[in-house]
């Protein structure tokens, strides 16, 4: 009789640095969202509309940048929930993986955003990256010593 078979332990697991991914989202739909409701009203205060019409187009308006902002802003508090696992040979972030013998750059890279949170991402590969790490973790080495051994290994 078999046992049943243990998904296999992450051996690191990196949590990204919640605030870095969260306030630039939140902040841009706010502008964003702003620009759209001026928009709204400009357009409304051409057209001749009675008041009941114009509060409804207001009002509806309204509603609708409420709930694209708060939509956005879960799906971005979700995506900076995850966190990235390093297995013996692979590297996940949710269902997104890559095997370190594919990834090809370790060197880590800081824009104007990550100097103001202290963070930094490293592009691993075409469409793989790791973002918001918090500059007090070094990856770079820890990666190269993964990278390395896979390749050992293999």
């Amino acid at each position: 009789m078999q046992l049943p078979q243990q998904p296999e332990q992450p051996i690191y697991v990196l949590r990204q640095k919640k605030m870095r991914a969260i306030l630039p989202k939140l902040i841009s739909y706010l502008v964003l969202g702003i620009v759209f409701y001026l928009g709204v009203l400009l357009n409304i205060s051409l057209l001749e509309l009675n008041a009941s019409e114009e509060t409804a187009v207001k009002t509806i308006s309204l509603i609708l940048l409420l709930c694209v902002i708060t939509l956005g802003t879960y799906l971005a508090v979700h995506k900076a929930g995850s966190s990235y696992k390093f297995y013996k040979n692979k590297l996940m972030q949710g269902k997104k993986w890559t095997y370190y013998t594919a990834i090809n750059n370790t060197l880590p890279h800081q824009d104007f955003l990550d100097k103001i949170f202290k963070t930094y991402s490293i592009k691993l590969e075409n469409d793989f990256f790791l973002r918001n790490i918090p500059e007090q973790i070094q990856m770079q080495n820890y990666l190269q010593q993964l990278i390395d051994y896979a390749k050992r290994i293999q």
